[in-house]
């Protein structure tokens, strides 16, 4: 599990740096001198109102200059960005095998089973939390019924729990659904700002329209920036639910197979 919570910290560590260090991408490709000396003048301005020593509050002021750039929908991203993070931590945490399909589990039960000793079978199972342990809960207290009936109702119970698990990752879908769309919205309307500031200065100041594109793309590009690991994270989450899926269905039908052999006329 620590190996597991590791990656996934190192990945969202990764998007995390992406939003930081891409407002200064956006700075450097947003701003166009008008020659070498506008140049060599505006980065000595910048070397001389930024301390060498603090970096990060710079690059910090940068993020909210873009963020207040691409106005209100930079926010509604950052939102949806924070919602995104909160549900695929939470599916870290909670979507494991020991949730669903723990090891060693089926070997007890079927030792219990064997024994003779449903009561600490039932109470086994009981203590365990898994889904793995709530159908064979079932299957103990329902030992007498027919094989057909227990394995249908042992399915469903086991259909129900993935269910569960599918349905919290599926914020996932959406954030990375709506977020390019949020992106998208926002480019169209700095678009429009670009073009009616074009109207009122006119097609003589070129580096009005070629500004106000520029901060039009970064809700865009902020969009896709949260949309790409909210999908893969949705789709790595909904994989691995239907892995302990299989693994499930396998224990069970090993399971209620060895139990009830020859027990059905």
């Amino acid at each position: 599990m620590n190996r597991r919570v590791t990656a996934w910290a190192a990945l969202w560590a990764a998007v995390a740096m992406t939003c930081l260090l891409a407002p200064s991408a956006w700075a450097q490709s947003s701003e166009a001198p008008a020659g070498a000396e506008a140049a060599t003048t505006k980065a000595t301005s910048q070397a001389a109102s930024r301390p060498a020593d603090k970096p990060i509050q710079g690059m910090y002021e940068e993020w909210l200059t873009k963020m207040r750039a691409g106005g209100q929908t930079m926010w509604a991203l950052l939102a949806l960005s924070v919602v995104g993070v909160m549900f695929a931590l939470e599916r870290i945490f909670m979507l494991r095998r020991g949730r669903i399909v723990p090891r060693g589990l089926a070997e007890q039960a079927d030792r219990l089973w064997r024994q003779g000793k449903q009561d600490q079978l039932l109470a086994l199972c009981r203590r365990n939390k898994s889904t793995l342990a709530r159908v064979l809960a079932f299957v103990a207290e329902h030992r007498t019924a027919p094989v057909a009936d227990i394995s249908t109702a042992a399915g469903d119970i086991a259909s129900r729990e993935l269910r569960r698990h599918l349905l919290r990752a599926y914020p996932l879908a959406i954030v990375a659904t709506l977020a390019p769309l949020l992106g998208l919205l926002g480019t169209v309307i700095g678009m429009i700002d670009a073009f009616d500031t074009v109207v009122m200065v006119g097609m003589g100041d070129a580096t009005a329209l070629a500004g106000g594109i520029s901060k039009a793309l970064i809700t865009t590009m902020a969009g896709l920036t949260i949309a790409i690991p909210a999908l893969f994270a949705y789709h790595l989450f909904k994989s691995r639910t239907s892995l302990f899926g299989v693994m499930l269905e396998e224990e069970v039908t090993e399971l209620i197979s060895a139990w009830r052999m020859g027990k059905e006329d």
